[in-house]
C-alpha cells in the first residue's frame, strides 16, 4: 500500500480526515466557499505553471501587465476544459465576479515581482530560474510506501528541488503540513535519483512568496512516522478520535465537519 505525500499534509490537519475520506469513502460535502475555492485554486496554479510563458513573452518591462492580464484571459478559458473533473458541475459564471476580482489584485503583486526579478536578473537569467525541469511529475517508491504528484521539479545542476503549490490564503509561517508534504516529495526524488535534496519550497501563490523548507533530520522523521500513523488507520488499526475542539479554526474550516460526528 502506497501512502500519497497530499495525505501527509491532512493528517497533519487533522487525523481524522484520513478516515472520514479514506476509510469510509466520504467526500466533502459541496459548497459555495468549496466551489469558490476550487476555482480560485485552479486560476492560481495555472498562472504559476505559466511563468515562464509569461516571461517569455516580455520584451519590456512596462508589457509585463498585459501580458498577465492576457494570460489570465487565457486560462479562464482553459480552466474547463484542463480542470474537467474538478470544475465540471460548477457554475463558473456564478463564482467567476467573486473570484477574478481577488485574481486581479495578485496579479499586482506578481507583476511587481517578475518587474523585480527582470530588472535585477535580466529577461533569459529570469526565464531561467522560473522554467522548471519538470511540471506535475508523477512519482512513487514502493519502498518508501509512498506516491505523489509533484506541482513543479526545479533543477540546479545536479540538485532536484521540489515546489509545492499552495493557493489558499498564506500563514504568516509555513504550514507544518506544508513542510511535511514538500519534504515528502524531497525524499522520493532522492530515492528516484539517488541524489541528495536539501531543500525545497512551497510557493505561497496569492503573496508571490516561495518558503524554503529545510530536508532536516527532524522533519524527515516526521514524514516517516505521519506515514505510518496514515498506515495504521487505513490498515484498520486505529480510528482516529473526533476533535475535542482544541483548535476551533480548523473544525470551522473543515469541509468534513458536518460528518465528522455521526461517524
Amino acid at each position: 500500500m502506497l501512502i500519497n505525500v497530499s495525505d501527509l499534509n491532512k493528517y497533519s490537519f487533522c487525523p481524522r480526515i484520513i478516515y472520514l475520506s479514506k476509510v469510509l469513502k466520504l467526500k466533502p460535502k459541496p459548497s459555495a466557499e468549496i466551489e469558490k475555492g476550487l476555482i480560485g485554486h485552479a486560476i492560481r496554479k495555472e498562472l504559476s505553471l505559466r511563468q515562464a510563458k509569461i516571461i517569455g513573452k516580455v520584451k519590456s518591462i512596462d508589457e509585463i501587465k498585459f501580458i498577465l492580464l492576457k494570460e489570465l484571459e487565457d486560462i479562464l478559458d482553459d480552466i474547463p476544459h484542463i480542470y474537467k473533473d474538478k470544475l465540471e458541475t460548477i457554475d463558473l459564471e456564478e463564482y467567476m465576479p467573486k473570484v477574478k476580482p481577488e485574481i486581479l489584485s495578485e496579479i499586482e503583486i506578481m507583476q511587481k515581482r517578475l518587474t523585480t526579478m527582470i530588472k535585477k536578473f535580466g529577461i533569459d537569467e529570469s526565464l531561467r530560474r522560473v522554467t522548471p525541469w519538470k511540471i506535475e511529475f508523477s512519482i512513487r517508491s514502493e519502498k518508501l510506501k509512498l506516491s505523489g504528484r509533484i506541482d513543479k521539479v526545479m533543477k540546479e545542476k545536479e540538485i532536484y528541488i521540489p515546489i509545492e503549490i499552495k493557493t489558499g490564503t498564506p500563514p504568516e509561517f509555513t504550514w507544518e503540513g506544508d513542510k511535511l508534504q514538500t519534504c515528502g516529495y524531497g525524499i522520493l526524488l532522492e530515492d528516484k535519483f539517488n541524489k541528495k535534496v536539501p531543500y525545497g519550497f512551497v510557493e505561497y501563490t496569492r503573496i508571490q512568496e516561495n518558503r524554503p523548507v529545510l530536508m532536516t533530520e527532524k522533519l524527515r522523521r516526521e514524514v516517516i512516522y505521519t506515514r505510518d500513523k496514515i498506515l495504521e488507520i487505513l490498515n484498520g488499526k486505529v480510528i482516529p478520535k473526533v476533535s475535542n475542539f482544541s483548535n476551533e479554526r480548523k473544525c470551522k474550516n473543515c469541509s468534513f465537519r458536518e460528518k465528522c460526528y455521526i461517524q
